[in-house]
């Protein structure tokens, strides 16, 4: 759509573009889609040369007017959270396919970005944690487990999601929660065998309550970027997705370690 360039702010323009790839970045998106969508809101006036750059940790976008001398905007946003809020990125996308058809105006389009960035995750943690369970108890299923494992993994999970509530509500950073948690449930598993449970697998029941906080989304997206040819990303993505892994095996480790003391 072409615009008159008098009609578009180019600081309000460049403040639009990085506030919709934030929340992209910050609701797990994929590299590739989220300097798609920067690129779109940019071009919003087709009379700019522009660029956007998008990182794991950081975006970089700038706006350069061509008709005229040293008049380039150049901005930067520092992502410092992530999370799997997928139905942000869909409502991102949604206002970028208004604005760029000429459905709103910028003003309205950066307003509610403004708005689905202050949103809060619409399902209640109740919720959430009910999926977390649920999850543990398919997984439990899936690995061959039976009426012993599957009790006991449902067990497991429901302390797991009482340890994350825990982590969430004072503010534990992700790598000492993952390590936290799959400690604890690995004790917690441990300690049904010995009291309640002697012939459960023991090595079920872990993996399966363990499932939960594996990266799946961090590896995914960092493959989708890596066959985009954004080598950069997809392997920022990949190094993030081998440490929460690796942090979840350095809980269950030091957690075997214990048991085989205790054991011993």
């Amino acid at each position: 759509m072409a615009v008159n360039e008098k009609q578009v702010p180019k600081k309000l323009l460049l403040e639009t573009a990085l506030l919709a790839g934030k929340i992209m970045t910050e609701s797990n998106s994929e590299t590739y889609r989220v300097e798609d969508t920067m690129e779109r809101i940019l071009s919003y006036s087709n009379l700019y040369s522009t660029v956007a750059i998008s990182y794991a940790t950081g975006l970089y976008a700038s706006l350069d007017d061509l008709n005229e001398a040293n008049n380039r905007l150049v901005g930067i946003k520092r992502i410092q959270t992530r999370g799997s809020v997928l139905h942000k990125v869909s409502k991102v996308n949604t206002v970028s396919r208004q604005l760029t058809n000429g459905e709103i105006t910028l003003a309205v389009a950066y307003l509610k970005l403004l708005k689905i960035d202050s949103e809060s995750n619409p399902y209640p943690i109740h919720m959430r944690f009910v999926g977390v369970i649920g999850l543990g108890m398919c997984f439990a299923v899936l690995f061959g487990g039976g009426v012993d494992e599957f009790i006991v993994t449902t067990f497991d999970a429901v302390f797991l999601s009482g340890l994350m509530y825990m982590t969430a509500r004072y503010e534990i950073s992700s790598p000492v929660e993952n390590v936290f948690c799959t400690m604890m449930i690995t004790l917690f598993a441990y300690a049904m065998q010995a009291w309640y449970f002697p012939n459960v697998s023991l090595g079920i029941v872990i993996v399966s309550t363990l499932m939960p906080l594996v990266p799946g989304t961090a590896i995914t997206n960092s493959l989708r970027d890596i066959f985009h040819e954004d080598y950069l990303a997809g392997g920022a993505r990949a190094m993030e997705a081998f440490f929460q892994a690796l942090m979840i095996a350095l809980g269950s480790l030091v957690a075997l370690i214990i048991i085989g003391r205790l054991r011993g």
